[in-house]
């Protein structure tokens, strides 16, 4: 028992470790009376007639309001300290208040209301008492400790920023939240891993585990997958036999795995005459956003839509895939080669893989 809480709370660590891609609030240019000084940062608050102005790395400063040209100290007026507060409609406030109980219910060991404001799947994943709260670390106790952005909505979809402080670190971390009826509800948070930023789904019985890779046991061996593409085709493996493939499970509402579509569109224009594809399983609950993205990006690459209504198993349950994008790339004999590599990694395996050099 002493063994598993270990493990937990180290996946905790690399649960809620700082995420390089969160925008809290409006980023603008600030500079002081005399135009020698400027910076472009984000307005976090205003305390003791100081603004705590973030920087793109995350650094935070602090600089006297009256020393801030005039410009400059008419949007901290406007905006009294509290980016939430001139702009934001019905809908921002509903996310920031459910983004901000959720936070603040982890200091409980219960954590019932947390709970409570998941998606009807993500209560259902749960069992034998288990949940993919239970890792999450407390919040410190002080008032600063939770800090809410911006959210931003895309349909029935949303996400929020949230600065948290726990154990004296601060973590950068993502919300995503799902409209379901008139409620907006929890379903997943952005965090980093080893091989980066991913968004670990709630919604996937997987998330409850969370103390090994189930990606590294699939190297060495066969992938079988199986499914229906976005038009309703079934998906024929046959055709990718003899070729080098990229398996990457992904969603429209990932940020990092909307990030690495640029990566994988230029080694699949590098390495496709030598015989490179790429099968992306989308594990998208709305079918319509993701036939929509599809219909917009036009990818060069089959996708499949995990939760088809045809599909007899979800791909991302069989591969225990329970953080996205998941890269698994297969060799020419069907077999998975390598794992987690995203970025400058999947071009290298490529060159090996392809002969390419």
């Amino acid at each position: 028992m002493e063994t598993d809480t270990r493990l937990r709370l180290s996946a905790t660590v690399i649960l809620l470790g700082v995420i390089a891609e969160v925008v809290a609030a409006e980023v603008r240019t600030w500079s002081d009376a005399t135009g020698k000084f400027s910076v472009s940062a984000e307005l976090v608050e205003v305390e003791g007639g100081k603004a705590v102005l973030r920087r793109a790395d995350g650094k935070e400063i602090k600089v006297p309001v009256e020393r801030l040209c005039d410009a400059d100290q008419a949007f901290i007026k406007t905006h009294d300290g509290n980016p939430l507060l001139p702009s934001a409609t019905d809908a921002d406030r509903t996310i920031a208040d459910v983004a901000t109980r959720f936070y603040a219910d982890l200091r409980t060991t219960e954590r019932a209301i947390a709970r409570q404001s998941l998606t009807k799947k993500a209560e259902s994943v749960m069992s034998g008492g288990k949940s993919p709260l239970v890792g999450l670390p407390q919040p410190q106790q002080d008032k600063t400790a939770i800090k809410v952005g911006n959210a931003k909505l895309d349909g029935e979809v949303a996400e929020i920023p949230v600065l948290v402080r726990a154990g004296g670190n601060a973590h950068k971390t993502k919300l995503h939240l799902r409209k379901e009826g008139d409620q907006w509800r929890v379903f997943a948070i952005s965090a980093t891993y080893p091989d980066g930023e991913k968004s670990i789904n709630f919604e996937a019985a997987q998330a409850l585990q969370q103390n090994a890779d189930p990606l590294q046991a699939l190297v060495g061996k066969t992938l079988d997958l199986e499914g229906y593409t976005t038009d309703g085709k079934r998906l024929n493996m046959s055709q990718y036999k003899g070729k080098v493939v990229l398996v990457d499970f992904w969603a429209t509402w990932c940020g990092p795995c909307r990030a690495e579509i640029p990566n994988i569109r230029e080694n699949w224009e590098k390495y496709h005459e030598q015989g490179f594809d790429v099968i992306a399983v989308s594990v998208d609950e709305d079918l319509k956003a993701l036939n929509a993205f599809v219909a917009e990006e036009k990818p060069l690459w089959t996708v499949v839509a995990d939760n088809h209504p045809s599909n007899r198993v979800s791909m991302g349950g069989k591969f225990g895939i329970r953080a996205i994008p998941a890269f698994i790339l297969l060799d020419r004999d069907g077999k998975v080669a390598a794992v987690n590599c995203r970025g400058p990694l999947l071009g290298q395996q490529l060159a090996k893989l392809t002969g390419r050099n």
